[in-house]
Order: C-alpha cells, then sequence, then structure tokens
C-alpha cells in the first residue's frame, strides 16, 4: 500500500517521518511569522531611536523563514525529499540564531529526519 502526500506518493515507511517533517517544518514557520510580526511591531515602536531598525531586520529573517518553510513544505509534496533537506538548512541556522531558538530546534528536529526517509527510499530504489 502506499500513501498519497499532496502529489507526491509514498511507501508506507516513509509517509509518517514525510509527515512529521511537513508538520514541524509547517509548525516552525508558523512560529516563525509570529516572532517576525512581533519584531516587527517592536522595531516600528523604537524606529524613532534607531533601536527599531534591529526589530525590523530580525522580522524580515523571520518572515524569510516563515517563506523557506512555505517552500520546503511544497518540495515535499512534490516528492522532492534531497532539495527539502538542502532547503532547510539555511532556515534552520538562522532559526537558532536570529529567531527563537524553537524554531531552529523544530527544524532542527525535521532535518535529521530527512536522513531516515531519504535511506529507505533508497533502500527501496525511489529516492529522487
Amino acid at each position: 500500500m502506499v500513501s498519497t502526500y499532496g502529489q507526491a506518493r509514498y511507501p508506507p515507511e516513509v509517509a509518517g517521518d514525510v509527515s512529521t517533517i511537513k508538520s514541524l517544518t509547517l509548525v516552525a514557520g508558523i512560529l516563525a511569522l509570529v516572532i517576525g510580526i512581533i519584531n516587527f511591531i517592536w522595531g516600528a515602536m523604537l524606529l524613532i531611536v534607531l533601536v527599531g531598525v534591529v526589530g525590523i531586520g530580525l522580522g524580515i529573517v523571520d518572515i524569510w523563514i516563515f517563506l523557506e518553510c512555505r517552500k520546503i513544505e511544497r518540495l515535499l509534496e512534490e516528492g522532492r525529499i534531497r532539495e527539502a533537506k538542502d532547503a532547510t538548512l539555511l532556515p534552520l541556522i538562522l532559526g537558532f540564531i536570529l529567531s527563537w531558538i524553537v524554531v531552529g530546534i523544530l527544524l532542527l528536529i525535521a532535518y535529521v529526519k530527512y536522513d531516515a526517509v531519504i535511506l529507505r527510499l533508497e533502500q527501496q530504489g525511489q529516492s529522487q
């Protein structure tokens, strides 16, 4: 039996891991969006003293992380696992450094799960 996930079809051995990766990426993206909005708000309020530039800059990074998480989800739906893993690395690093650390931790857990999915797909000869 093969599970359908988005447009891609994954074997049952990896469908659960792919679903977990997508869920972790979704939650990380939503957190990044919320944090980005908060950073924009405090940045705009403190712009008069030029400290707000930092908040606006952090907000831009968080919004970018959110957009990258959406891109990763699309790659997973298309079955492009390796590209999704590669696309996760930079948001993961920036999530740890410039965003709330939970965003980085969620993306790190997703990044580690990619290896198990890729290994299982390679063993079955279905790796993209």
